[in-house]
């Protein structure tokens, strides 16, 4: 086999060499470009453009319905809040709540709560909003704010395995509950607001300072304390002169 540009060279007798020769490169021939670059850039973006439309169409419905099964276990509670009137005073407040799966363990376990009453029931019905039917003790409490949302989103931890494994049988469909430890000594402020200051800031141990901010206070004193001692040095000066 003989590789382009290399021409057979019979030396001794049973021995082939080869000489390579350099191949010219043909005249004309340019490097293949391609013209249509552009029209394939317009071609990409248009294509990217149509798949974000496509996208954009698919996501305009989420959230307008619910994933969760209208037949969900749910546990609501009467909670013991409270509100910050004009003059500073604080008034009681019950408001329906929903109870997650978690929250509704640590209060049969003894943790503290503001919930007085716990009723069970389904997500279906706690999303019409009719208490009719309900125990009496939810019948004067308003619901909270986004309670249809809060609702989804407890009802939820309800369908967990640990959830339907364990703690189903605290409160019964239906029915309603209310020996928990109940205490309101940390009051819930429905409409307080929190403002942030500077006196918040939670200030560093100087024997841990890694800002400097031991240098930076001393900065001030140093400069202030450096015109006095020159005036001090010029007086010494002023004296050495006049003794001599």
């Amino acid at each position: 086999m003989l590789l382009r540009g290399a021409q057979p060279d019979v030396g001794q007798p049973g021995q082939t060499q080869l000489k390579f020769q350099p191949v010219q490169q043909t005249r004309g021939l340019q490097p293949h470009r391609c013209h249509n670059r552009p029209q394939l850039k317009r071609s990409r973006r248009r294509d990217t453009a149509q798949l974000c439309q496509a996208a954009a169409a698919e996501d305009t419905g989420y959230g307008s319905e619910w994933a969760t099964p209208e037949e969900s276990y749910l546990v609501l509670g009467v909670a013991h809040c409270f509100e910050k009137t004009n003059e500073g005073r604080l008034t009681d407040r019950f408001v329906i709540e929903p109870i997650n799966a978690s929250s509704l363990e640590s209060m049969v376990a003894g943790a503290s709560t503001c919930f007085q009453h716990v009723y069970s029931t389904t997500l279906r019905d706690a999303q019409t909003k009719d208490k009719s039917s309900w125990p009496e003790q939810f019948q004067q409490a308003p619901f909270c704010e986004n309670f249809e949302i809060r609702s989804d989103a407890c009802s939820r931890t309800w369908l967990r395995g640990h959830a339907q494994d364990n703690l189903m049988d605290i409160v019964p469909l239906g029915q309603v509950k209310s020996r928990f430890n109940y205490n309101v000594d940390l009051k819930r402020v429905l409409n307080f607001e929190n403002v942030v200051d500077d006196s918040d800031n939670v200030k560093q141990d100087m024997s841990i300072d890694v800002y400097g901010r031991k240098d930076k206070e001393e900065e001030p004193k140093q400069k202030a304390a450096a015109p006095a001692a020159k005036a001090a040095d010029d007086d010494d000066d002023l004296d050495d002169l006049l003794s001599v």
